[in-house]
């Protein structure tokens, strides 16, 4: 059996070219292998829920932009095919991208301020209650067209009230990492551990349960959510594993800013 892509075959008469095959949830693993990139571009949806109400993040809201791996700071970002280069959620909180295939790079996601000033520009107001600035990082390289894992977004307050539940104060000078665990058949995936490959004295792991982050729970549940906060800045790599059987699934690397959220999937690979 080979897994492209994850999807599953069998083999017949010695080679992997049989009829698609339902290997189960974990049957890929150890199978999975990617086809190279095709040319041309392809288009990806990415649904931007607001954590609290659940429904899709606006217009109002945020605006995206589509920035190549090397430049982190966004300074030059990319073309959304023949849409410029600010790209606006639809009325049901859809961003629709067209990105080269392969892409690697990341999505920009900033906030929208009520008084047109930045997040930082709170004053003696204080900081403003809007979405935490974020990046999306495709994992594996977009190779086809798709609707992406669901990012959750979270609201300043928010995350502030994640911090408290965790019992750890939110350092503005750090950064952190949201993920979904997805399974063989792409769907969210529960029951897997996933650690981080740095820490700091502050950093806190948690996983989402009943919509709530839960610090001593041992895995994912069948929302597949998964977290860091406090996260040490720079490139970040996440591992995740199988609770109960700790085979590894696969990893995804980041890059972590201050005060802003990286969101990734983490899903079986090679």
């Amino acid at each position: 059996m080979q897994c492209v892509n994850r999807v599953c075959v069998a083999s017949e008469s010695g080679t992997d070219t049989g009829p698609p095959v339902d290997a189960g949830p974990w049957g890929c693993l150890g199978n999975v292998t990617f086809d190279a990139a095709p040319p041309g571009n392809v288009n990806v949806v990415v649904p931007l829920i607001d954590l609290t109400s659940q429904k899709g993040v606006l217009a109002s809201d945020v605006f995206a932009r589509i920035c190549a791996k090397i430049d982190v700071q966004c300074n030059s970002p990319l073309p959304n095919g023949d849409a410029g280069v600010i790209v606006s959620p639809d009325a049901q909180g859809l961003l629709h991208l067209t990105i080269p295939a392969g892409f690697d790079g990341f999505v920009l996601i900033d906030p929208i301020v009520p008084d047109g000033g930045a997040p930082s520009d709170g004053g003696d107001a204080g900081q403003p209650n809007v979405f935490v600035p974020s990046l999306v990082f495709f994992n594996p390289p977009v190779e086809h067209d798709l609707v992406y894992s669901t990012i959750v977004m979270v609201k300043t307050s928010e995350l502030v009230q994640i911090a408290t539940i965790e019992q750890t104060p939110i350092d503005p000078q750090l950064g952190a990492v949201f993920m979904q665990t997805v399974d063989c058949n792409s769907n969210a995936a529960e029951g897997v551990s996933v650690v981080i490959d740095s820490q700091t004295s502050s950093t806190q792991g948690f996983y989402f349960k009943g919509g709530l982050p839960a610090l001593n729970s041992p895995s994912t549940d069948k929302t597949g959510y998964a977290g860091f906060v406090n996260a040490p800045l720079g490139t970040r790599t996440v591992t995740g594993t199988l609770s109960s059987t700790t085979q590894k699934i696969g990893s995804a690397t980041v890059f972590t800013k201050a005060s802003m959220i990286s969101y990734t999937t983490l899903a079986p690979a090679p």
